[in-house]
């Protein structure tokens, strides 16, 4: 079955595979080799079929055999790609850091990594989604989307079809936001976070700021690198934090 025709043949109905939403829209194998173009410039069809047959992915199935990847697959896909590309991974090894991962709702969350990395440049052009494709990228309810918007979780967009207003991190807090709400998690209890990080950027920027705003541009660059790093810092002892306070709630 080459390409075109599995394009031309793919149907509603499919079967198998793994975490499917009720009413979630499929893509086709094509669709989603064109998706992660931008990411992945060498990503082909036969790849993704290769990943398949090494039982790295599981794609539904229609009536008439042909594939049909759910946002699940798609984002397991790319945490694959990600780790071929960035860490130079074996498929045995990928295969491993998967299996531990997948039953997991942070194993799901965290691919790819998020984004705030000290390896990524707080000035770094962030790919830009319509509402529609910010939507179809997350796997969320358009509903959902706008409660994040008015909770200040991602920008609000003005609900435009046609116009580039969400980015990646956008795209990736929706995801996060969406898993949580699995759990009872709803986005009006996630504000304080919202006012929390802005609360923490706010006490960076008192301290960078002289940098960030001198007129010499060495001076601006160490104080943009400075930021990142505090940035870094903070979220991990945040995370610490945390971690300790869960500790403590199953008795440590």
């Amino acid at each position: 079955m080459d390409a075109h025709s599995e394009e031309q043949g793919a149907a509603n109905g499919a079967a198998g595979g793994r975490d499917v939403r009720p009413g979630e829209h499929l893509l086709t194998i094509g669709q989603v080799v064109r998706m992660l173009a931008h990411e992945f410039p060498d990503l082909s069809i036969s790849k993704v079929r290769y990943l398949e047959d090494q039982g790295l992915l599981l794609p539904q199935r229609t009536a008439g055999g042909y594939r049909k990847f759910s946002q699940s697959e798609v984002r397991r896909l790319r945490t694959i790609l990600t780790l071929q590309r960035d860490e130079f991974l074996p498929l045995s090894v990928i295969r491993e850091r998967l299996q531990r991962g997948t039953d997991s709702v942070v194993g799901r969350a965290l691919a790819p990594m998020a984004p705030v990395e000290a390896s990524q440049a707080l000035r770094r052009d962030l790919k830009r989604y319509t509402w529609d494709e910010a939507l179809e990228t997350a796997g969320v309810s358009e509903a959902f989307l706008r409660q994040l918007g008015e909770f200040n979780l991602v920008e609000k967009g003005a609900g435009s079809a046609v116009s580039p207003v969400l980015t990646d991190t956008d795209v990736e807090i929706a995801r996060i936001c969406d898993l949580l709400s699995r759990h009872g998690v709803e986005p009006r209890n996630l504000r304080l976070l919202r006012s929390s990080a802005e609360r923490e950027a706010s006490m960076l920027e008192q301290i960078v700021a002289p940098s960030l705003r001198s007129p010499h541009l060495d001076r601006r660059e160490m104080g943009e690198k400075t930021l990142q790093d505090l940035g870094t810092l903070l979220a991990r002892l945040v995370d610490l934090l945390l971690y300790k306070e869960l500790r403590r709630l199953v008795g440590d």
